[in-house]
Formats: C-alpha cells, structure tokens, sequence
C-alpha cells in the first residue's frame, strides 16, 4: 500500500491508472472520512439544494463555430493506459462529436494496433515509468512504426512523442521504442518547459494548413539526448514556449506530427477538423 494518500512525483499526483484496485479502495475512503470530520456535509448539500448560486454567464458568441463533422465513419485509435493518460476529455469528444469511433488500447499489453485504424491518437502521459513495459512489449511497438511507414495519420503529443522516438535513457539504461522518428530522449531532475505556448504553422504537415496559429501549453522534463534532424526540419515556429529545439517544435514524417505542445479542442477548432480530415482520408 502507498503511504501517502496522494504520493507525488516530478509531473505532479501518481495518477489513478497505477493505483490497484484495493489502493483506489483505501484512498476513497480516507477521502470519505476527512470529508465528514471536516465538511458540514448538511449544509453543503442544503446550499447546492437551494441553488444559491448565479449562473456563469455564457460569452454571446460561445458555440458559434460550426460542428467538425467527418464525411464518412472512422475508427480513431487512442492509446490510454499507465503509459498514456494525460487526454483532455474535451478533445475525445470533439472527434466523437464529429463522428469518430474512438477505439481505446493499452500500449503495454496490446499485441498490435488494430488493423482498421483510420487513425491514432497519442497523448501525453508518463512513457518513462513504463519504459521497460513498453520496450518489452516489441510486438506492439513494431506495430506502431509499422503503421507509421504505411501511412496511417498519427497525431502525438507530449508522452506520445517520446513514445514515437528511437529510445529513451533512464538511470544509464537505454529503452527502445517506437522508432518512428530518430530521436533519443532522458529525463531531467527539473522541468524542460512549463506554461503557456503558441505556435504558428510554418511547414506541411497532415492536421494543420499552413499559417495556423495555435495556443496550448507545455509541461515537460524529458530531454532531447540526440536527434537526426535539425531545426529546419521541425514545421512549428514557437512564439511562446519552448518547443523541441531551437524555439520550434512538430516532427513530421508520412501522415505523422508529434510535437510538445499540447492543446485544447475548443479552444483549437483546427485540431478535431484535421485529425478528422486525416481520418477520413
């Protein structure tokens, strides 16, 4: 059993998907118990009873924007396990809303991708405290390079990045992944890029047409060790934040864009249309 209700690490709160189940058990229950010792849990629930609250006013042009709707039906694969978990829940259904099927997979047990993907979603998450799962598990990381070199659209951000490069160093041992991209990552005691950023679109790419700013943030530790490539050949300008290298981010390779920034479906309309758009070939 963890000691502390909430351990902590260098992003932040061990996320629930490494609890057990019996862990999960004890935490909602220690939850449970400071919230009567603690809460006038009567008058709270008389307050919300009443609703003695005003309304968050809603801006007038709020949902103006046309929904994103894809022209047939497509089957979006999502990576979301231990590994991949950080997801904006807006972002899931915006592409559902749009009229993807969105087809949930684990990464560390998983035998391969699906065969009829339309396209993959990678998220961010914590690939370097599975790294030894997810280079063990060869099968699916070849199915995945496989994809890539085939040219299923592959949208990563973050955690899927990495996931994407060549390896990752993790206290002297080297991990394979991917190998997508010919990238080697390791990790750092303190953070690589933490905040806000933007960037502009400056090159092709299968999402986004070019000149397309975007807004979305950074939150990072991980290190670029080495990479076969250079700035020139990264197709986001950062306007804020710290990108890949060099104040520009957005490896492209085929129908694939892995990039640090992550961003927020409603507030990046371009994002859901051109996964979509991808999708749907």
């Amino acid at each position: 059993m963890k000691t502390d209700i909430f351990p902590m690490r260098h992003l932040g709160v061990t996320p629930h998907q490494e609890y057990g189940q019996d862990e999960s058990d004890v935490v909602v229950d220690r939850l449970a118990a400071i919230a009567e010792e603690h809460f006038d849990l009567e008058r709270i629930i008389g307050l919300m009873a009443q609703r003695r609250f005003s309304p968050i006013p809603i801006p007038t042009d709020a949902g103006s924007a046309k929904p994103v709707t894809s022209t047939k039906a497509v089957r979006i694969g999502v990576l979301r396990d231990a590994a991949f978990q950080f997801y904006y829940q807006e972002n899931l259904e915006a592409l559902q809303e749009g009229g993807a099927e969105l087809v949930m997979i684990n990464a560390l047990t998983a035998e391969a991708l699906p065969e009829d993907l339309n396209a993959l979603y990678i998220g961010g998450g914590f690939p370097e405290t599975s790294a030894r799962q997810l280079a063990d598990n060869v099968s699916f990381r070849d199915s995945v390079r496989q994809a890539a070199e085939q040219g299923l659209p592959i949208y990563a951000e973050c955690g899927g990045l990495i996931f994407l490069g060549r390896s990752i160093i993790l206290d002297g041992t080297e991990y394979p992944l991917a190998g997508v991209f010919p990238v080697t990552f390791s990790m750092s005691a303190k953070p690589q890029a933490h905040g806000y950023s933007a960037f502009t679109v400056e090159q092709e790419n299968p999402f986004y047409p070019l000149g397309t700013q975007v807004k979305g943030h950074e939150f990072r530790y991980s290190v670029v060790e080495s990479w076969d490539g250079g700035p020139k050949d990264l197709a986001l300008q950062m306007e804020r934040g710290t990108g890949f290298q060099e104040k520009r981010d957005g490896l492209v390779k085929n129908n694939v864009l892995a990039l640090y920034t992550h961003v927020l479906a409603p507030g990046t309309p371009e994002w859901a249309a051109g996964l979509l758009r991808a999708a749907a070939g």
